[in-house]
């Protein structure tokens, strides 16, 4: 009898010790994460252009890159040779340059402080002209489908339809409230997709700007939405502290989260190209995520940068707005 009890006792503990392994275990998994490949990817910075201001935003249009540079404005730089790039032009916009979106010959520039939409005429880079503005919103980002003569713009409380049909004379069709700030924005065909900070993703159907906009769909970020990239069904949001949120979208009406990536600082936006997330990061500089599995994410490789405000990636080159450093242009290492 004291052999079976002694048995009991001993197989209860070993069940105790088991339950306390796998409890511990699985709060070392959450704590440091899941494990990385041994192998990442090396990329090499081909070159810097160093600018005065904060590197806020940027766009690439053929052999420029286009930086909303905080008080200096919009920043205008020669990207043609990768390895020597040449600041060619400028243009001060008063106050703080958040973002901008460039079309054919125009650069549409989101300005902090009431300045509100500037539109400017960059066909001569060395002597870009002011063609007109619509005041009176404190902006951050704006996007300028090649399609339409509309522009959309995350403007704080509002998102905004712009038409700019007539550069000169651009006006809002469409201010529609937002629940959050609104940081960033995507539009995808008939569908606007507006990261609204601590509230998350918010898609709107906006096919005819100049009809009502009403909204879709929602669903709420672990941290706060700064930015939004879309491809195929899937939304991939930048959220601060959140890292990289991967966000299921074919029904629109019922968003889902699909996968999480953490990344090690504050994810301020975020640009896919094929199955690779570039995450500008902040002081964590680029994270580059494999995405080609959205419900398992993991690091390919990191580009490290003094702080991260934005970036592109186009072919074989990632383009990134680092607030202290200004244009960086950066490479994967070929084996």
């Amino acid at each position: 009898m004291k052999i079976q009890k002694f048995q009991k006792i001993n197989n209860f503990r070993i069940k105790i010790l088991i339950s306390m392994i796998a409890v511990c275990g699985t709060c070392l998994l959450i704590w440091c994460g899941r494990p990385e490949p041994d192998e990442q990817a090396t990329y090499t910075i081909l070159s810097t252009c160093q600018l005065p201001g904060y590197a806020e935003d940027i766009d690439i249009s053929g052999n420029y890159a286009y930086i909303a540079n905080g008080q200096a404005g919009l920043q205008i730089i020669d990207i043609s040779d990768p390895e020597s790039t040449v600041l060619v032009g400028e243009y001060i916009t008063g106050k703080s340059a958040q973002g901008v979106a460039m079309r054919d010959s125009l650069a549409f520039i989101a300005t902090a402080s009431g300045n509100g939409l500037a539109i400017v005429d960059i066909k001569n880079p060395a002597a870009c002209s002011l063609l007109g503005s619509d005041p009176g919103y404190t902006e951050y980002k704006v996007v300028a489908p090649s399609d339409t003569f509309y522009v959309y713009i995350a403007a704080l409380d509002f998102f905004i339809i712009e038409n700019c049909s007539i550069p000169q004379y651009p006006y809002y069709d469409q201010r529609v409230s937002t629940p959050g700030d609104a940081r960033g924005i995507y539009v995808d065909n008939s569908l606007a997709f507006v990261a609204c900070e601590q509230m998350g993703l918010y898609i709107y159907y906006a096919a005819r700007p100049d009809s009502d906009v009403y909204l879709v769909g929602s669903i709420d970020t672990p941290s706060n939405a700064q930015n939004v990239y879309v491809s195929e069904n899937l939304a991939y949001v930048a959220d601060g502290r959140g890292g990289l949120i991967i966000i299921d979208i074919i029904d629109p009406a019922a968003p889902f989260i699909a996968g999480i990536y953490d990344t090690p600082e504050y994810a301020n936006n975020v640009h896919v190209l094929n199955d690779l997330a570039y995450v500008a990061d902040g002081e964590g500089g680029i994270q580059i995520i494999d995405i080609s599995d959205p419900a398992d994410p993991v690091l390919y490789g990191v580009i490290e940068t003094s702080y991260a405000s934005d970036v592109m990636a186009c072919d074989s080159l990632v383009y990134i707005a680092d607030r202290d450093l200004g244009l960086i242009i950066a490479t994967e290492e070929n084996e």
